[in-house]
């Protein structure tokens, strides 16, 4: 008899036994440990024990799911008009379905009670409370179209495609950033500097990316003036126990509005791509929207190639 009841401290060790014997998952980190699921989930401070359900059959906790909110507009406080099934699992050995389908109503039921108008799938963009870096790579982007089981499950719940998300990447080690007349003109008229660890932009760039180890790229005129772009990267790395290639993810591009911003961008994520080679970083990893014509003409312009695309599922 499965029985279902909210988080409680002693059920850690559990659910990081159900995160790493839930079966063939791409999508997911793997060697999940309870330091960092306490870093990125039970630390937050918006945690709420009652939005992370867990499912229990004989005293031994066998799947959960985990729901919460995105951010204000300001990035000041929670938005309780849209909600997010941030993660949903369940260990391998328990294959009756409808333990997952109860698992996503109770989560479900727990956001509407809490004023979700609309409900959103594994989360995107800023809609990112939990579990950023574990899922799907440098942002969440919904649900990956090739985590085929993952996407038929909320489809077959009923949640709807009403936005797509291009994942590139860059493999630096075969990248060879040249010299074109652009980027000899914006040498001598655009500087480029390097500011480890910036400060968060707002509460919520504090709450989920703060204590990543970042890195953000600034261009301004060489004859003073302010801020033309900037683009802030994250150590992907550092969520991760393995010592595979060092992957950075570049996690916001800003600029001002310009003629320039393309020439001034591309210039800057060139450079950028310059400076991690140097520091020994394999890859780059990015999204963006697939229907955001520039920005994929400037992933394009650096090198960045597409690896998958993100479904944003909707309810």
């Amino acid at each position: 008899m499965v029985s279902f009841r909210p988080f409680l401290n002693g059920d850690i060790t559990d659910l990081i036994r159900i995160w790493n014997d839930h079966g063939p998952d791409s999508g997911l980190v793997t060697d999940l440990s309870v330091d960092l699921f306490d870093r990125l989930v039970l630390s937050k401070p918006y945690f709420d024990r009652q939005g992370l359900i867990a499912a229990v059959e004989e005293n031994r906790v066998i799947g959960f799911v985990h729901a919460g909110f995105g951010p204000n507009a300001d990035e000041t406080d929670l938005d309780f008009h849209l909600g997010i099934v941030s993660m949903l699992l369940v260990h391998a050995d328990y294959t009756d379905p409808s333990i997952a389908d109860e698992l996503l109503k109770r989560g479900e039921q727990y956001l509407r009670d809490r004023g979700a108008q609309e409900i959103v799938a594994a989360g995107f963009d800023t809609a990112c409370p939990f579990y950023l870096g574990l899922y799907g790579g440098s942002q969440l982007p919904g649900i990956l179209e090739s985590d085929i089981r993952r996407r038929d499950f909320f489809t077959n719940s009923g949640y709807q495609s009403v936005g797509r998300i291009a994942l590139s990447k860059c493999d630096l080690n075969t990248l060879h950033v040249g010299f074109d007349r652009d980027v000899l003109r914006l040498r001598r008229s655009v500087r480029i500097d390097y500011l480890p660890d910036p400060k968060s932009r707002s509460w919520w760039d504090a709450c989920t990316q703060g204590f990543l180890p970042q890195l953000q790229v600034t261009a301004t005129p060489t004859a003073g003036g302010t801020l033309v772009a900037s683009a802030t990267f994250w150590d992907m790395q550092s969520l991760l126990a393995s010592d595979g290639p060092r992957t950075m993810g570049l996690s916001k591009i800003e600029a001002s509005d310009t003629e320039q911003d393309f020439s001034v961008v591309r210039y800057l994520l060139l450079e950028s791509f310059r400076y991690l080679q140097q520091q020994e970083i394999a890859f780059v990893q990015t999204q963006a929207d697939e229907e955001d014509e520039p920005t994929k003409e400037l992933f394009q312009a650096v090198g960045l190639k597409n690896f998958d695309v993100g479904l944003i599922l909707k309810k």
